[in-house]
């Protein structure tokens, strides 16, 4: 074998002792944005859920409201329907209420006429009564209804005291007892007045149409004042002599 085809071995480089340590690079930081960090993204979500509930809870409670609402005003609508439609009797008993009793204490009117008269108006009144009543209207205008009632019951005691005026023959006792029963009549006319004011009330507040009121009912008026003081007694005049 020629010199040449001989293989010759390698040999690691020689380092010497004297040559500088190759310079440590620093492991470079890697600049994460703030919210794609992993405790920002946990606090986002968390404020993203709590959004979404109190939207969706928000979103229910509206819609309750708004489906209480419209429940409430269809049901003052058909209180407030009924009621004007019970008004519509009540004023052939005011038209009669102001000239039957002073006809039938005057002579006019007969006792049995008088007694058919009164007996109309209580079964109005009756039936004003069991209507209110038996209604079942919402809160809004169970206020007014109870004024309603209040006043229909002051009605009832007054035509029964002009009932009673008409089972007497005394015609004093007669024009005492009407002028009494009228004076309760005056009295719950006051009462249905405020009645109707706070059921209008609440009706508009519904943007509902309001009822005209019985015209009858509001030509009637107040009670007069009780225990009124008598008129001042004349000054004598000194005769001149």
């Amino acid at each position: 074998m020629s010199p040449k085809s001989r293989a010759t071995p390698t040999r690691p480089p020689v380092r010497s002792k004297t040559a500088l340590p190759a310079p440590r690079v620093a492991p470079r930081r890697i600049q994460i944005p703030w919210h794609r960090r992993r405790p920002v993204q946990a606090v986002l979500a968390v404020v993203v859920v709590g959004l979404l509930v109190l939207g969706v809870t928000q979103g229910l409670s509206t819609w309750h409201h708004h489906q209480a609402t419209m429940k409430a005003k269809t049901g003052v609508k058909a209180f407030d329907a009924a009621y004007q439609t019970g008004l519509t009797p009540l004023s052939n008993f005011f038209t009669q209420v102001n000239n039957s009793p002073q006809q039938f204490v005057g002579g006019v009117m007969t006792q049995a006429t008088y007694a058919t008269q009164t007996a109309q108006w209580l079964a109005t009144f009756q039936a004003l009564r069991k209507q209110l009543s038996d209604a079942s209207p919402p809160k809004a205008i169970q206020g007014p209804r109870g004024l309603l009632v209040q006043a229909t019951d002051i009605f009832i005691d007054g035509v029964r005291e002009m009932q009673l005026a008409g089972t007497v023959s005394d015609t004093s006792l007669r024009k005492t007892l009407t002028d009494q029963g009228r004076n309760i009549i005056f009295h719950g006319t006051s009462v249905f007045k405020n009645a109707q004011i706070e059921e209008a009330k609440v009706v508009k507040s519904f943007h509902l149409t309001i009822g005209a009121p019985a015209s009858a009912l509001l030509q009637l008026p107040d009670a007069p004042a009780e225990n009124a003081p008598p008129a001042p007694a004349p000054t004598p005049v000194p005769s001149s002599s």
